[in-house]
């Protein structure tokens, strides 16, 4: 029982310490001036997303070492070309690889201590390859994206040249009405030209950052146009006429793919279960026959 009451005077006297240092040390203004301390300007992820900055953080400097400038310039491209996604830049991509892949070795040691690491190779194949196949998909989806609103874009871009503004005046008011990836990088070529790009670099750019055969068609009908003073309007009625036309040829070559993926599924689901049934009844109808003979 004393030795209790020494151990609770102990802690008591401790917590009082604690305190006492804090007062000596805190000038009681700290509360105050945190409300007044400007925002951070970027902020760690959380979850699973900020598990992977962490596990990364260490390896990174390794990583961009590994890497080298050259793929890392090649890095940076399909970064832009995918629209900077989530506000990845080139570190952020690289840190998020290093994390996966540490702990796809984490994940691949631990099933060989519990004895499958048969288990752990795939697993680690999947988180190494994450953030390659991610990016993939996302430029693939952003560059669909933009060759689905081209054509709406540009007979609007039309309507408005013939109203009788110039180019890059219709090009802005446009874009003050539409949103999504192609108005993203048409404004993006237009900060370009406000900065002192040349119309002819700054369309260049968008082409290269695009890889749309679309864009690719409009940059040279602009080019065209500005040096052999072609009509603006008829070229980009033509051209939204023809990506009208490709998309729709498009559409029908996905239809005829889709058939016998439909035909593939309806085989391995529906096909399976139909003979499950039939069998199941036929040895239920038949259960005393069978009976006697088994």
């Amino acid at each position: 029982m004393i030795a209790l009451g020494v151990a609770a005077a102990a802690a008591l006297l401790l917590l009082v310490a604690v305190q006492g240092v804090r007062l000596m040390t805190s000038t009681g203004l700290e509360t105050v001036e945190e409300q007044y301390r400007p925002a951070p300007t970027s902020r760690r992820a959380k979850g699973f997303v900020g598990l992977i900055d962490a596990l990364g953080e260490r390896a990174v400097g390794t990583a961009v070492r590994a890497y080298g400038a050259q793929r890392l310039r090649r890095l940076d491209v399909a970064i832009r070309r995918a629209g900077r996604p989530d506000g990845v830049t080139v570190t952020v991509y690289v840190r998020r690889q290093a994390g996966f892949a540490v702990l796809s070795v984490i994940l691949l040691a631990l099933f060989a201590l519990l004895g499958q690491p048969l288990v752990g190779v795939p697993i680690a194949v999947v988180l190494t390859s994450w953030m390659p196949l991610w990016l993939h998909a996302t430029g693939r989806t952003r560059q669909q994206e933009i060759d689905r609103e081209l054509p709406d874009f540009l007979d609007v871009l039309g309507v408005t040249v013939t109203a009788g503004l110039g180019f890059r005046q219709a090009l802005e008011r446009v874009c003050e009405f539409h949103d999504g990836a192609l108005a993203e990088e048409m404004r993006r070529a237009l900060q370009e030209m406000a900065v002192g790009v040349s119309r002819r670099e700054a369309l260049v750019g968008l082409r290269e950052r695009s890889r749309s055969e679309a864009i690719a068609s409009l940059v040279t009908a602009l080019l065209q146009a500005e040096e052999l003073g072609v009509p603006l309007v008829e070229a980009l009625a033509a051209i939204a006429k023809d990506v009208r036309r490709e998309r729709a040829a498009a559409a029908r070559q996905a239809a005829a793919r889709a058939a016998p993926k439909v035909s593939l599924v309806v085989t391995l689901t529906i096909l399976p279960g139909a003979l499950l049934l039939i069998v199941a009844s036929v040895l239920i109808a038949n259960a005393e026959v069978l009976g006697g003979i088994f």
